[in-house]
């Protein structure tokens, strides 16, 4: 399996012109909630972290589909989504 460094450096000499490079994010954006499996939480995480109030919930697992399989995550992005309830960054699922 390629690390997240790999992965990014196979881009190098992409023959097409990036379209939309990084960037700060704004200020002001609402708490944000992230929820990832190990292949990808570490990565989302470096979002999350930089707008205060957010959080994330953490699969130690494959797959992408936690709202589907995943009755705990489900519980807490319903919670997210509806009224606003954060849970701390890292939680598990």
């Amino acid at each position: 399996m390629a690390t997240i460094e790999q992965a990014m450096l196979s881009c190098v000499g992409w023959p097409v012109p990036v379209r939309n490079p990084p960037a700060a994010l704004p200020d002001g954006l609402p708490p944000l909630l992230m929820a990832g499996n190990w292949s990808e939480f570490q990565a989302a995480s470096r979002v999350v972290d930089q707008v205060p109030g957010s959080g994330s919930i953490y699969h130690d697992g494959p797959g992408h589909t936690l709202y589907q399989s995943n009755a705990c995550a489900r519980a807490k992005i319903d919670a997210y989504l509806a009224d606003l309830v954060v849970p701390a960054l890292g939680t598990r699922c």
